[in-house]
């Protein structure tokens, strides 16, 4: 088992998928931090483990089991799914702040 090639792999299916991927590599265990190009402070770090029956699996910072290393769309959807909610909280002032700005200043006429 090679957890940087499972790594690899996965980094250019998220990067395909919009994300931003930060090999470490020299830590232990090797690391693949998964980051929102707008937003770098939010992210997750993932790693390679082997599962039952030796099949290598990507597990979350967390320690849960994403998926099979085989699976790079089931890994990429999983990544997304988690991350997506807290890309989202962190814009929403952004958001709000652009739609106060669009909508024009209304006046009472007398």
């Amino acid at each position: 088992m090679n957890p940087a090639r499972h790594l690899d792999d996965l980094a250019d299916a998220l990067a395909f998928a919009g994300w931003s991927c930060l090999p470490r590599y020299d830590e232990t265990p090797p690391l693949l931090r998964v980051v929102s190009p707008s937003l770098p402070r939010i992210g997750e770090s993932i790693s390679v483990k082997a599962g039952v029956g030796g099949v290598p699996w990507f597990i979350s910072s967390t320690g849960d089991p994403l998926t099979p290393c085989h699976d790079l769309t089931g890994a990429c959807l999983e990544i997304s799914t988690r991350l997506a909610p807290f890309v989202t909280a962190a814009r929403l002032p952004e958001i709000r702040s652009r739609r106060r700005r669009r909508v024009p200043f209304l006046t009472r006429w007398r």
